[in-house]
């Protein structure tokens, strides 16, 4: 009886050490995973941080670029007004 018991004890620890092993096993896997996914979403932010960096510097750059249009647009509008004021007096009678 005394043999019985003991290996019934030891198939019932075999399979109590074999649910414990399993669930390490599987929070060892879900720490990984959760590492590598923290990792991607810290590239991701820093991806994203340095886009709006990106896309802020170039409407800075459009913004000065469409302000340089505005004022050579008014230059020439002022030079055309200039002349078209002054008459082509090359053959007229002083």
């Amino acid at each position: 009886m005394k043999k019985l018991n003991l290996a019934v004890f030891v198939l019932v620890g075999m399979f109590t050490l074999q649910g414990i092993a399993e669930a390490a096993s599987i929070s060892t896997r879900v720490r990984i995973l959760e590492s590598k996914v923290n990792k991607q979403n810290k590239l991701i932010k820093k991806q994203t941080q340095e886009a709006k960096r990106q896309n802020a510097k170039l409407d800075k750059g459009l913004r000065d670029v469409q302000e340089l249009k505005a004022q050579v647009e008014k230059f020439m509008r002022d030079a055309e007004k200039k002349n078209k004021n002054k008459e082509d007096k090359r053959y007229a009678y002083p």
